[in-house]
């Protein structure tokens, strides 16, 4: 609940007419002290001790009412879009994502030059780390705010990556996870292009927008001991946003395919579910490098890469066997001028184990299935932005 929305009702209870205080006073005074209470728990509550971003940004929990997050977020977007009408969120998003991703490997490379035109501060090549196999977790929209003549706009990366001491050996890498904020900047008199370029690519859509600070929130060494792969897929972050009614955006959506879906639902039929069928089907032979009717994001190519290599390296297996889904559904729907982006949530069963090269279970279970919901987000330029059928990539893989 909103502390500004209670205290207006506590200015209303407090100049109501006096007939009724009369009448009413001692549940009034009742009444306003409990609001009063939980207003200053409230107040409290926003004000814990979150990390900052940067300077200009104005603190916010990790955990808030998810509704009003999302009202924050969509006016923050509603407000630039105002100013820049061609201005994509998915392809914001997609352009940072990368932008993370090069950024990290680039210090281990001490590449940092190919980067640093993104970056509002000098980078350095003198880390002792080398980092890759990069896989972003998630990206979460932190905070977005306007200041005078600039933009401000917070992404919270969830990741992991391998990490090496210099000299690069295989001894001395590990498993790393890290939570970083990073704050993007952009003056207002910028606005985005008529015609951006596709998905993965850093250059003709946000040369603006500029790295104003990275702050890292946590960073942690990870366990290496091999697991079956849905116990390390990502989870879906408790701060993300409640999704909208998407049942009242099907018109917009089926209007962008020019009938090749009828809605959500029939998307969920034709394309979701056999999608995400596919990318389980021969998993230990890496038949997820081919999913139907789609492709993979670079990030979660890396995911899936990552998790086999890692396995096949020690003469481990990964199985995925009889998947069977049970319920399928959208339940998040984002378009703009140019792209879309459609998650779904899908709940099935499935058998989830590791054996090695004798067919010995080292992991999991080849007997008991498991139930599982995981959420699969698609993201696709749509046909009326580049006059062409839409390929969905696979931009984003978490569980429940």
């Amino acid at each position: 609940m909103n502390v500004a929305f209670l205290s207006d009702i506590c200015a209303v209870m407090v100049q109501g007419e006096e007939s009724f205080v009369a009448q009413h006073s001692t549940a009034v005074l009742y009444a306003v002290v409990a609001v009063v209470i939980l207003a200053a728990v409230l107040i409290k509550w926003r004000t814990g001790s979150d990390e900052e971003a940067g300077h200009v940004i104005v603190s916010s929990p990790t955990q808030q009412n998810s509704a009003l997050k999302r009202i924050s977020i969509i006016t923050g977007i509603s407000n630039i879009k105002a100013e820049d009408h061609n201005f994509s969120l998915v392809g914001f998003e997609d352009f940072a994502s990368l932008l993370f991703v090069q950024y990290h490997e680039s210090l281990g490379l001490k590449t940092v030059k190919a980067v640093q035109p993104f970056f509002n501060y000098e980078l350095s090549n003198n880390s002792n780390f080398v980092c890759s196999h990069v896989v972003i977790e998630s990206v979460s929209l932190y905070d977005i705010r306007t200041e005078k003549d600039t933009i401000y706009i917070v992404l919270e990366f969830s990741a992991n990556y391998l990490s090496k001491v210099r000299p690069a050996t295989e001894i001395t890498s590990h498993r790393e996870h890290c939570i970083e904020r990073w704050l993007f900047s952009r003056n207002r008199k910028y606005t985005s292009p008529q015609q951006p370029e596709p998905l993965g690519s850093l250059s003709g859509f946000c040369n603006d927008w500029k790295v104003t600070s990275v702050n890292i929130v946590s960073s942690v060494r990870l366990d290496d001991k091999p697991k079956p792969f849905f116990d390390t897929l990502p989870p879906v972050p408790a701060s993300d946003p409640a999704p909208a009614k998407v049942k009242d955006l099907q018109t917009m959506f089926c209007n962008y395919h020019r009938g090749e879906y009828s809605g959500f639902s029939d998307f969920c039929k034709k394309t979701a579910a056999p999608c995400f069928l596919s990318l389980w089907r021969n998993f230990d032979k890496c038949g997820w490098q081919k999913p139907f009717k789609c492709v993979l994001s670079a990030n979660i190519a890396n995911m899936l890469k990552y998790h086999h290599d890692r396995l096949s390296n020690i003469l481990l297996s990964p199985k995925i066997k009889d998947l069977d889904i049970y319920d399928i559904e959208v339940t998040d729907y984002i378009a703009d001028n140019f792209f879309e982006s459609i998650t779904a949530k899908i709940s099935f069963s499935c058998t989830d184990y590791v054996e090695d090269a004798q067919g010995k279970i080292v992991a999991g279970s080849a007997t008991t299935h498991k139930d599982i919901t995981a959420y699969i987000s698609f993201a696709a330029p749509h046909r009326q932005a580049f006059d062409r059928k839409s390929e969905f990539i696979i931009s984003s893989l978490q569980k429940v």
